[in-house]
Parts: structure tokens; C-alpha cells; sequence
């Protein structure tokens, strides 16, 4: 063999021992790392009571485990919950879930949650909002209406004369249409003004998510600058100036709203902590969702989430919703002859008014609309809102596969879009089911509307 062959080859064989010494190495590694991670400790004796369906055992740990070991993967990238549930331990899971506030939308090394392990419907029931509960349903009388109309009216002594008319609730009679309540109703000259307020939201937006803008806006608080303009208050503008003074409001209102000895007082104070030490408006948004007396806060103050996410709409992005999503509603004939005249009625806008949980599934909306109770002078309608554009006034809550993104909804079958204060729609069509009486309204997003 030539000497130029030897050394090609003796480099060669070089290069092989040395992956194969490396690759050795890497062995030895991971079973050292698999022998020092398989000690039967606390939390791996709770995991295998989950698996193995040891309720016993499982009691008896639980309560003295801290909650974030509760939701820590064990060695084989999998929770307790994980294997639970995959393992169809209902009494465990419902345990872990309703009683110890069990982090749900944790994954798996694979990057599933253990809501994407249940084998059977019934362990995915576990994992559903409780059926007394319907966050996708607006009941008019509520303390605050979701939606409220918007229009410009020249001649607001008409408006005033048709408080108090009768009217019917057939989609087809064009005269018999109300002009809304003046409670509902927000009132401009001219659509000039309707465009002039909406911009001058708009620019407040921009400026919220703005390190600068936040820094200017701060300024401006103190000299009575934009206020007009804008709308806001000096106690809202605190929110703006003061970020201590939004984290002990948000503190504030789960203490005296979610008390201690409530099952997902835990898991709120853990998502809230997230929040706050990592500014990940995620944690918030999850937070939300979760079926506790907190989110009800928001329905007459929107302040305490509504400034926090408007900073960080731009984190959310990917999250701004694209597509038709869907929120039922419990109406009054008058009230539903509002939105008739809405449709009537060429510059008038539908507003939000407060958070509003829609869903990309039509049927999830129709469920929980099924299960409102209805009086003999109300109708369910279907409220049908197509964004037309990303709109980021509305979050998509649920998982975004093709961006990697996983569910931040506490309920991951209800495909949430979560739709936030002051985003406009217009009425473009009512229909009647003949067959069951449900109406429903069809929304066009504005764009460029906040």
C-alpha cells in the first residue's frame, strides 16, 4: 500500500474510533442521567399512583406536593396528568383537574397536551367547561350588553321619539325597525367624527405598544394633552404610566375575587406570577380563560386586562385572527330589531364593549345557545363575525399548528377567538330559521378600526 493510501486510511479509521468513543460516551451519559432520574422520589411515586390508577397513593401525596412539582415532567417527558389520563384514570384525572387546579395546557416531549392523550370521550369531558357555565352565550340582561351600536345621526330628536315604539320581529318588514336605545348607542354629528374618534383610537394603540409612545403618552397625562382625542380618563391613563400599578390591580382582583380556598387559586397565582415576573401576556390571556370569578371583572371594568394587551398585541402577532367565528346571544324582539335597523342603516357600526369569547366553531356557539334558558320574549341569535384580515383586536386562543404555537385557552375544544373591547363590525345580514326560530346576524369586520 502506498504511504499517501496508509495515511488516508489511518485517517479515516481516526475519524470512526473517535465517533465511536463519542458515541460511547453519549451511552454511558444517558444511563447515568436515566439511573439518577429513576429514584422512586415524591413526585415519581405520584406519577406512577397516576399511571397505575393508585388513587390511594395519589391522595395521600397530593397534598404535599408544591404546586409547581405537581406539573414538572418527569424523566420520560411526560406529567401525571399525562399518564392519567392516557391511561383512563377518571377519578384520578377529575381529582387532579376540579380539585388541585391542575396545569392543563402543559406539554409532553412529543407536544401534546394531556387534553390530546384521552382515549375515550368521557375522559375528554373532564377537560370541557362545566355545563352550568356559558361563556359563549350573552344573556341581554346582563350588567353590561357585549356589543353596543355605533352611528352617526343627524336628527336626535327622531332617535328620541322612537324610544318607546312597539315593534315586531319579522326580518322581512322594513318599516318596523328600532333605532336603539340611547344606553346602547353611541352618537356622532357626522361620519367624520365616527372616522376621527376611531383614528385617534387607533393611534392610541400604536403608541401603547410603543416603548416611546408609552414614555410620550406618560408625558402627555400630566399636561391634560390627547385626552378628548382619545377618550381616557386620568385613572385610565395610570395604566400607561404606572406598570406597578397594573400588576396590583390584577393581584388585587384575584384575592378578593378568587380566594384561597377556591381549587384553581393555585393555578391563578401561578399564571398571574408567570405574567408578571416574565411578561408573558400568554399567561394572562390563559388566566382568562379559566372558569373562575375573575374573568367576570372584566365585564364592567375592561381596564386591568384591556391596557396590559393592548401593549402586547404585537407579541400576539401570529395569534390575530383571520376567518368567520361565531357567539351566541339571549335578545329581546326590540333588541334584536336594533341590529335590523343597524343593517338599515348605512354608517352604523356594531362595537364591542366589553371581552367577548367567541368560538371558530360554529357548533360550540350553538351548544352553549341550546342551553340558555329562553323566556316567552326572547329569541337566540346567532351573532356570525368574518374578519376579512388578520385583525389583532382578535386573538386566536387555540392551538396554531402550523406556527408551533400551542392552546392558551383553559378549554382546548372550544377553538377560542377572544374579541376585545372597541373592535367594529358591520351588519351586513339577518336571517330567520323558520324551523327552529334562531336568527342570525352576520358581522363584517371594520378594518382599521379599533
Amino acid at each position: 500500500m502506498k504511504q499517501s493510501q496508509y495515511i488516508k486510511h489511518s485517517s479515516f479509521d481516526k475519524k470512526i474510533n473517535g465517533k465511536l468513543k463519542s458515541f460511547i460516551k453519549t451511552s454511558a451519559d444517558n444511563e447515568e442521567h436515566v439511573r439518577q432520574h429513576s429514584r422512586q422520589d415524591e413526585v415519581s411515586q405520584f406519577y406512577f399512583a397516576c399511571k397505575n390508577g393508585d388513587i390511594d397513593t395519589v391522595k395521600q401525596i397530593l397534598p404535599t406536593i408544591p404546586y409547581d412539582r405537581l406539573n414538572q415532567l418527569e424523566p420520560n417527558g411526560s406529567t401525571p396528568l399525562h399518564a392519567a389520563t392516557y391511561f383512563g384514570h377518571l377519578e384520578i384525572v377529575r381529582l387532579l383537574l376540579h380539585e388541585y387546579g391542575c396545569l392543563r395546557h402543559q406539554q409532553n416531549l412529543d407536544g401534546l397536551t394531556a387534553y390530546e392523550k384521552a382515549q375515550t370521550d368521557e375522559m375528554r369531558q373532564l377537560y370541557h367547561r362545566p355545563s352550568n357555565k356559558n361563556r359563549f352565550f350573552d344573556e341581554s340582561n346582563s350588567m353590561k350588553r357585549t356589543f353596543q351600536i355605533v352611528s352617526s345621526f343627524s336628527d336626535k330628536t327622531e332617535l328620541d321619539n322612537h324610544d318607546n315604539d312597539d315593534h315586531s320581529s319579522n326580518d322581512d318588514d322594513d318599516d318596523d325597525v328600532t333605532k336603539p336605545n340611547k344606553r346602547w348607542l353611541t352618537g356622532y354629528q357626522t361620519n367624520e367624527e365616527i372616522k376621527r374618534q376611531l383614528d385617534g383610537l387607533s393611534g392610541v394603540k400604536k403608541m401603547l405598544q410603543s416603548r416611546v409612545g408609552r414614555f410620550i403618552m406618560k408625558k402627555s397625562m400630566k399636561h391634560g394633552i390627547c385626552k378628548a382625542d382619545c377618550g381616557y380618563s386620568d385613572e385610565e391613563y395610570v395604566y400607561v404610566a404606572n406598570k406597578g400599578f397594573e400588576r396590583h390591580t390584577l393581584k388585587k382582583l384575584l384575592d378578593e375575587h378568587v380566594t384561597p380556598d377556591h381549587p384553581e387559586y393555585k393555578r391563578c397565582c401561578f399564571l398571574l406570577n408567570q405574567y408578571i415576573q416574565q411578561d408573558k401576556i400568554e399567561s394572562l390571556l390563559t388566566l382568562y380563560s379559566l372558569e373562575t370569578p375573575f374573568y367576570q371583572q372584566f365585564w364592567t371594568n375592561t381596564n386591568p386586562l384591556g391596557f396590559p394587551l393592548f401593549m402586547r398585541l404585537s407579541d400576539l402577532k401570529l395569534r390575530h385572527f383571520q376567518g368567520n367565528s361565531y357567539r351566541g346571544i339571549n335578545m329581546t324582539h326590540e333588541e334584536l330589531n336594533e341590529y335590523r335597523w343597524a343593517l338599515k342603516t348605512k354608517d352604523s357600526v356594531i362595537s364591542t364593549a366589553t371581552f367577548a369569547s367567541t368560538s371558530i366553531i360554529r357548533s360550540v356557539a350553538e351548544d352553549f345557545a341550546a342551553l340558555a334558558s329562553l323566556s316567552p320574549n326572547k329569541v337566540n341569535v346567532l351573532l356570525i363575525f368574518h374578519f376579512s384580515q388578520p385583525c389583532d383586536t382578535a386573538i386566536n386562543l387555540s392551538k396554531i399548528p402550523e406556527y408551533g404555537l400551542p392552546c392558551i385557552s383553559n378549554f382546548e375544544d372550544e377553538y377560542e377567538v377572544l374579541v376585545c373591547p372597541r373592535t367594529f363590525f358591520k351588519v351586513k345580514q339577518i336571517e330567520t330559521n323558520e324551523l327552529n326560530g334562531q336568527h342570525t346576524v352576520y358581522n363584517l369586520s371594520r378594518k382599521h378600526m379599533w
